[in-house]
């Protein structure tokens, strides 16, 4: 499956905004914000995780670092 955004094809996606929480007394990763790069590690934009979410088991997905 190819996606492709503003005529770009997506090589990669960037989570670069989220907390751990915990809901119902279970740890989760609770995701803000999802950056989309191209084949070449460019910004194309960023993205709503439920625009995405299909995708995400077909592309590269990493984690900006937290300070």
């Amino acid at each position: 499956m190819q996606l492709t955004i503003d005529d770009r094809e997506v090589g990669s996606f960037e989570i670069v905004r989220y907390t751990f929480e915990h809901v119902d007394n279970n740890p989760k990763i609770i995701i803000h914000q999802v950056r989309v790069n191209d084949a070449d590690g460019n910004f194309i934009k960023f993205a709503k995780l439920s625009g995405v979410y299909s995708y995400l088991s077909e592309y590269d997905v990493t984690f900006k670092k937290l300070y």
